[in-house]
């Protein structure tokens, strides 16, 4: 029998994710995401916002994940433990989408209200944001002004797209292709590894340089 993930081949092969799920229309395209991320090989664990939970519930994310849905921040898990303390620690990478105008908000002012902000605030992993909203809200001073604040948090935006909107009207929400969320969190892994790999090699170099200076002042020295 095989497992929830995708097996060993993908590009997420092995890696450990977390899912967040706000309370938007498109969140009905997690189901999807969660597929995606998947078949890239990766174990997903769902976080979702009370609102995400009115608009599709949690019994198919919890089916296709086989893992608990996280959906109350003050909830514990069997064992006693703290979810998405537990999540936080866990998981190499966390990705929000869909991510309303509210949870911009909410995360850009270190608001732990819901499973998913809380995680965020606890981890110190990549993070990639999907936003996905109606009407004019995503051109909003104050949205734009929580998504700046998010990047300079270091998170991946993965901006919406243009299009038709669940209201009718057409601009500017539309949650991003799934296809793209997923080549953003391939994309957060490999530079979190490589920055990895460089603060691995930095001192030794820095140790290297450090002792050939010290050499060069000492043969210096006894020349004078």
């Amino acid at each position: 029998m095989s497992d929830a993930t995708g097996g060993n081949g993908g590009r997420l092969a092995g890696r450990r994710l977390a899912l967040g799920v706000t309370g938007s229309i498109a969140a009905y395209k997690s189901v999807e995401l969660l597929r995606l991320l998947q078949t890239e090989g990766a174990d997903v664990r769902v976080l979702m916002t009370h609102s995400a939970v009115e608009f599709i519930g949690t019994l198919t994310l919890e089916t296709l994940s086989r893992h608990p849905v996280d959906r109350d921040v003050l909830a514990l898990q069997s064992d006693g433990k703290i979810g998405h303390i537990e999540t936080a620690h866990d998981v190499e990478a966390i990705v929000v989408a869909p991510a309303t105008a509210h949870w911009l908000g909410a995360m850009a002012n270190g608001l732990a209200g819901d499973p998913i902000t809380a995680a965020c605030l606890a981890a110190a992993v990549p993070v990639v944001v999907a936003p996905a909203m109606d009407g004019g809200m995503y051109a909003h001073p104050a949205t734009q002004a929580n998504v700046a604040k998010l990047r300079e948090f270091g998170y991946r935006i993965v901006e919406p797209e243009e299009g038709l909107l669940a209201s009718g009207m057409t601009g500017r929400g539309r949650l991003a292709r799934l296809e793209r969320i997923v080549d953003e969190v391939v994309a957060a892994l490999a530079s979190a590894a490589a920055m990895t790999r460089t603060s691995k090699r930095g001192p030794v170099g820095g140790v290297r340089a450090s002792s050939a200076a010290c050499i060069s002042a000492v043969v210096s020295a006894r020349a004078t």
